[in-house]
């Protein structure tokens, strides 16, 4: 897997963004540039796995790997909502590339525990580690009042949403 020219993502949508900030936008115009905000980073990282050779799915199932170490493919579908076929699919790529190696739990045989190699060491500190250091450096770039208050306005909307669209019958 190697690096290749860089694949830019899809810009967003300026004209909703800018309009969402007016002082006379509306709650829907509003709502619609936060969704485009959450969306560029889907189109952030993919742009990136791309230009490491990896598909977005790849990228986010090598990305929780590094972060959680031991960790089993149902965990992986649980955290990403991806298929199992799909991280099934993946991690066995992965392990054919000698990225990763699979062990029986010690409660449950049936389970394997993900670990990376020491090649897939290598390779998370060449995808995954700049990454991280990308994204501490762009959450330095706002002040910890900022931080702590886009933090929180998240969670507030997140919470609201959850109970909102837990109430709702199907």
């Amino acid at each position: 897997m190697t690096h290749s020219q860089p694949t830019e993502f899809e810009p967003p949508r300026a004209d909703v963004i800018e309009h969402a900030q007016a002082a006379h936008s509306d709650l829907d115009t509003q709502l619609t540039a936060f969704f485009e905000e959450f969306r560029r980073i889907d189109l952030i990282y993919g742009a990136y796995g791309r230009r490491c050779g990896l598909s977005f799915s790849a990228y986010l199932i090598f990305d929780y790997i590094c972060e959680n170490d031991g960790t089993s493919q149902r965990e992986i579908c649980a955290y990403t909502l991806l298929p199992r076929q799909t991280v099934n699919n993946v991690i066995n790529v992965f392990a054919s590339q000698g990225l990763l190696r699979l062990e029986g739990s010690k409660h449950d045989k049936r389970v394997k525990r993900i670990h990376l190699t020491d090649e897939g060491e290598r390779y998370r500190h060449e995808v995954a580690t700049p990454v991280r250091k990308a994204e501490l450096q762009a959450m330095a770039t706002l002040e910890l009042d900022e931080r702590r208050a886009m933090i929180a306005y998240v969670d507030k909307f997140m919470n609201a949403l959850e109970q909102r669209i837990g109430g709702l019958e199907a």
